[in-house]
């Protein structure tokens, strides 16, 4: 893999830093000291020149929202190489029908390796193409006339088409599939990278440059890439396996019949607080509307909200629980109706834990890496032209914070009512137009 210039300018004075001031050392809190408010005056103007574009999505807790597989899908694996990386991929081909034991599985692979293929009984159709070699021998790459013969084969129509090859070059022949989904290693963008929809870098090359100096087994890479598929598409929603309900204990201790809704007005700092006035409408919606209690759960920070809500509230419909130990808040947040937080550990617990559960989202962190998961979650997100800017406080915010400013009550209260899952008693309610999963709403900032 070859290196520009700049990045090699970069990864000598990243080791020189190093070697200066180690990491933990007073050396580095003392350099850190200076360049990190260095840094964050740099980012602010250049965040300044941004225009925001604020923007207010609705989304399903799916890792690609709106987007799901059939319960038997139609599923192409292009394995188009030589002899050696088809023996290699026999376990991730394996991963693959194990988590899809519905879906009819068609391989694509060089004549050279249909008898095994046939042999190991995976595939419900198997289809030859020889455009490459028997071996690793030198080849001119994909020339028209072989693209021309792939295109030939007529392989049809499928929901989800893998290529389980490393290198980039079948990336070409992936993005003439016609197919609902397209999975498979980076590749150059007019070389069929765009077409990916769930892709993972080059990590053969990566791990050499970046971590230990070792490169990935090539079986480990192709099961990294299998595990990606059937994550996203086969495990996103069996939550009832995750491993956090084993931090409830059994059986659990008797409830009250009342119906309780867990309110977390705490983040990571202020900058990816809510408006509290909103906050509270949408409690105030969920007592009123639904006839839910209320729960407020954090640390000393947020006892202003629950002594806020114990007093505009009505007597006995509020209860503090400031100051839960972490070890006894699953077993709080199971018996919910209903948790709603923003991006921290608690309300990504919550979703582990199977509770319908709402996420006010700002775009401070990057949104396809930290949104919460679960089949039962909502998220309420702002998104900006200037996001993901991962600042820390609000103050350094030159819009002022308006991936949150965008997100208005009724917009929190619409995603409490797909989850509730029943029409609350004031028909109506305080929302003139609810806005639905998927759904964009964009305002201007002055």
């Amino acid at each position: 893999m070859t290196t520009t210039p700049a990045e090699e300018l970069i990864h000598v004075i990243g080791n020189l830093r190093k070697r200066v001031a180690p990491p933990g050392s007073y050396r580095e809190r003392v350099l850190r000291g200076i360049y990190v408010p260095l840094l964050l005056k740099l980012k602010r103007r250049a965040l300044a020149r941004v225009e925001p574009n604020a923007v207010c999505e609705i989304l399903p807790g799916e890792a690609m929202p709106g987007k799901r597989l059939p319960s038997a899908p139609r599923i192409l694996i292009l394995k188009l190489d030589h002899i050696g990386d088809f023996v290699v991929s026999m376990q991730a081909m394996q991963h693959l029908r194990d988590h899809f034991p519905d879906a009819h599985i068609t391989l694509a692979c060089g004549g050279w390796s249909r008898d095994w293929a046939s042999r190991i009984g995976l595939f419900d159709e198997i289809v030859t193409y020889d455009g490459m070699k028997r071996t690793s021998a030198v080849w001119g790459g994909f020339s028209p006339a072989l693209v021309a013969a792939f295109d030939a084969l007529a392989l049809g129509r499928y929901d989800l088409a893998i290529d389980l090859r490393h290198d980039p070059d079948t990336r070409l022949l992936l993005d003439r599939v016609d197919a609902t989904f397209h999975a498979g290693y980076s590749a150059p963008m007019d070389k069929g990278g765009a077409g990916l929809d769930i892709s993972l870098p080059d990590v053969e090359h990566i791990s050499v440059a970046e971590g230990s100096g070792r490169p990935l087994m090539a079986e480990q890479r192709l099961m990294l890439l299998a595990s990606a598929v059937t994550n996203v598409f086969a495990t996103s929603f069996s939550r009832q396996s995750h491993p956090a309900h084993r931090l409830v204990p059994e059986p659990a201790p008797q409830r009250s019949d009342r119906a309780y809704a867990i309110v977390a007005p705490g983040a990571g700092g202020d900058i990816r607080l809510w408006n509290a006035d909103r906050l509270e409408a949408v409690a105030a919606w969920l007592l009123t509307s639904y006839d839910l209690d209320l729960v407020v759960t954090g640390t000393d920070p947020e006892r202003a909200t629950a002594e806020r809500f114990l007093e505009i509230f009505p007597e006995g419909r509020v209860r503090s629980a400031i100051g839960t130990r972490l070890a006894d808040l699953p077993l709080l947040m199971q018996g919910a109706a209903l948790y709603l937080g923003y991006d921290t550990g608690p309300t990504h617990m919550a979703a582990a834990l199977g509770v319908p559960t709402v996420s006010v989202m700002s775009g401070i962190p990057n949104a396809d890496v930290w949104r919460t998961l679960g089949e039962h979650v909502v998220v309420v997100r702002g998104r900006t032209d200037c996001s993901p800017c991962h600042l820390m406080e609000a103050i350094q915010c030159p819009h002022g914070v308006a991936c949150l400013d965008i997100i208005r009550a009724e917009d929190v209260v619409a995603a409490c009512r797909m989850l509730l899952g029943h029409e609350d008693s004031q028909a109506g309610g305080r929302v003139a137009r609810e806005p639905a999963i998927g759904e964009r709403r964009q305002h201007s900032i002055a």
